[in-house]
């Protein structure tokens, strides 16, 4: 739905908002004006001076000069109306549109925010700021006045104090509730808002329309009230209103003020003081009460953030006070223990809800603490109440109280199932992997048929053996045996019975051999020794216990070995060596068989 402001020009629009200020500037210094008491013509509070400087807080920067100027034009044409002289108006324009200005410089000068009720340091600022341009203005109107009068300063001082601090407050606050409003972050003013703001008219109208009775306490009583029920709202709403209330009274020579021995001046800087007193009592209040409101959010959202943290790090902590012997858990505490909120918690029961394997553990640690004997740190098991099993990690330390001595236990406890879980897993895959690394080994090293090591392995071993003897100056030889007649064992007993006589072979020929000997089938019925650190004679004996090993072996068919030994000699390789003992073999073989013999 369009409205009339949709539908003006946008030059039009710039201006409506600078034409009201300066209407607004314009009323409030006309009612004032017209509530003059004394010859003076001195008001009881300047509410112009409050429009002006909410407005030059709240409006942005570079637009100033046009809300000033709006401003001054008003208030030079209220100074008019009121009879001034144009030069004496001129003076006192300057005076009050000076005084806005100063106020606000010294605001932004001090602080990023021009002005926060709801912080004690803010509100101090704001009042220092406003007195120091309510005394520059006081003093620029009363060399303008030709007055040597003190009592014009203070009035004046005292009227434009109590106008900043009666109507600016009001203002901020109502301009950035309705901000809020307007992006949806504020809610709807409460009906007791009105009530209570209601019964501060109430009180001040009782107060001030009579001159019986010295009430002025009733209204103060009121606006504390509506101060703890609203705020910085009910501070400032409050004062104002009895602001008002006090204006009108004064000016119609009502209220408790009367009962004074004083003339009309006197009475109206006594209701001035009055409720500058009545604003130090009542905003200062409401800054306390709304700092406190702010810490009790930000603890509030703190302690959310911290639940947060503690579920997404599955990490409570719990505190044990030694006074009251009560133990108190995060919630993340309960939800590790798998039991509700308003489970009975005591010392006892938490112990109970451990592993009956684990309990000793975790009482020896708590008792450790308890004996001054440092933190701990313990890993045990919780049974929850469905029986399922949870892994914990708990540390816990003594609380000193801040230095006035041990006055609890406090620690932490993270559910460290999934870790466990997963290490568990990682074991399983490991040993699985290194049975599968050595089964791969065991293919690719071992002859499938007799068990010992293979070709490639064997000849792998002979090299290594060499290096080493030769780097050390050790000697090392090797020994080749082949199965005599095998050819006819297959031919006549079969390949299965060959194949059980290699496996009996290389049997055998391994439970005689030196520890760090080793045996390897070489191709068909033919095994290789290597035999590292020993000399020809060395390699002979243990020859020999090979070759009887296999000749008194009972079992059918029986079969013999031909043996040739070969050791070592300077420059020679591994196929030099082997080519050599090869040799010695079918020298064995053609001396007879069932022989040893060893190289040339």
């Amino acid at each position: 739905m369009l409205t009339v402001y949709d539908v003006l020009p946008r030059w039009a629009r710039q201006w409506i908002a600078p034409f009201a200020t300066g209407l607004a500037y314009y009323l409030a210094a006309f009612g004032a004006l017209s509530l003059t008491v004394g010859d003076a013509g001195i008001a009881t509070l300047w509410p112009a001076s409050g429009v002006l400087l909410a407005t030059i807080l709240l409006i942005p920067k570079r637009r100033l000069p046009v809300y000033v100027m709006a401003a001054a034009v008003g208030s030079l044409a209220a100074n008019l109306q009121a009879r001034n002289p144009a030069l004496m108006s001129i003076g006192f324009t300057i005076a009050n549109i000076g005084e806005a200005i100063i106020a606000a410089w010294l605001l932004f000068r001090r602080a990023s925010d021009a002005m926060s009720l709801v912080r004690p340091g803010g509100l101090t600022l704001f009042c220092l700021s406003s007195a120091i341009a309510a005394a520059s203005s006081a003093t620029l109107a009363w060399c303008i006045a030709g007055t040597r009068s003190t009592g014009f300063w203070l009035s004046w001082f005292a009227t434009d104090l109590l106008g900043i601090l009666a109507v600016t407050p009001l203002i901020i606050i109502v301009g950035r509730h309705l901000g809020q409003r307007r992006s949806g972050q504020a809610k709807t003013m409460p009906r007791r808002a009105f009530l209570a703001l209601g019964v501060v008219g109430v009180s001040a109208v009782v107060t001030f329309g009579q001159s019986s009775y010295p009430l002025l306490f009733v209204p103060m009583l009121a606006v504390l009230s509506a101060t703890f029920l609203l705020g910085p709202v009910g501070a400032a709403g409050g004062v104002l209103i009895v602001t008002f209330v006090s204006a009108i009274a004064t000016s119609l020579g009502l209220g408790p003020q009367s009962l004074i021995d004083a003339g009309p001046f006197g009475r109206n800087l006594f209701v001035q003081f009055y409720l500058l007193a009545l604003f130090a009592s009542a905003l200062p209040v409401a800054s306390l009460l709304a700092a406190r409101a702010r810490l009790i959010d930000q603890l509030r959202e703190k302690m959310r953030l911290l639940q947060l943290a503690e579920g997404a790090a599955k990490v409570g902590h719990w505190r044990l006070d030694f006074d009251s012997e009560t133990l108190t858990w995060s919630p993340e505490v309960f939800r590790i223990h798998g039991v509700a909120q308003d489970w009975p918690l005591s010392l006892e029961a938490a112990l109970a809800a451990y592993h009956p394997d684990d309990r000793a553990t975790v009482s020896a640690n708590i008792d450790k603490a308890l004996n001054g004997e440092g933190c701990f740190a313990f890993n045990a098991r919780i049974v929850r109440p469905d029986g399922s099993i949870r892994h914990v990690f708990s540390r816990g330390e003594i609380d000193s109280g801040g230095g006035s001595g041990p006055v609890g236990l406090f620690g932490i406890i993270q559910d460290v199932t999934s870790q466990i879980e997963h290490a568990s897993a990682l074991e399983v895959a490991r040993a699985s992997a290194e049975a599968a690394a050595a089964h791969a080994i065991r293919i690719a090293e071992i002859d499938p048929l007799t068990g010992v090591a293979n070709r490639r392995r064997i000849e792998t071993v002979l090299d290594l053996a060499i290096k080493a003897g030769v780097a050390n100056r050790s000697p090392m030889s090797i020994a080749v045996l082949d199965i005599d007649h095998f050819k006819r064992v297959n031919d006549v007993f079969g390949h299965q019975t060959g194949d059980e006589v290699l496996r009996r072979t290389a049997t055998g020929a391994a439970s005689v051999l030196r520890t760090g000997d080793t045996l390897g089938r070489f191709g068909g019925e033919e095994f290789v020794i290597v035999l590292p650190g020993a000399h020809a004679d060395t390699a002979m004996l243990v020859a020999e216990r090979v070759r009887s090993a296999i000749e008194s072996d009972w079992r059918e068919p029986r079969v013999t070995i031909s043996v040739g030994v070969a050791d070592l000699h300077d420059g020679e390789t591994g196929e030099d060596l082997f080519r050599r003992a090869d040799a010695a073999l079918y020298a064995a073989k053609s001396e007879g068989r069932n022989r040893l013999h060893i190289a040339a």
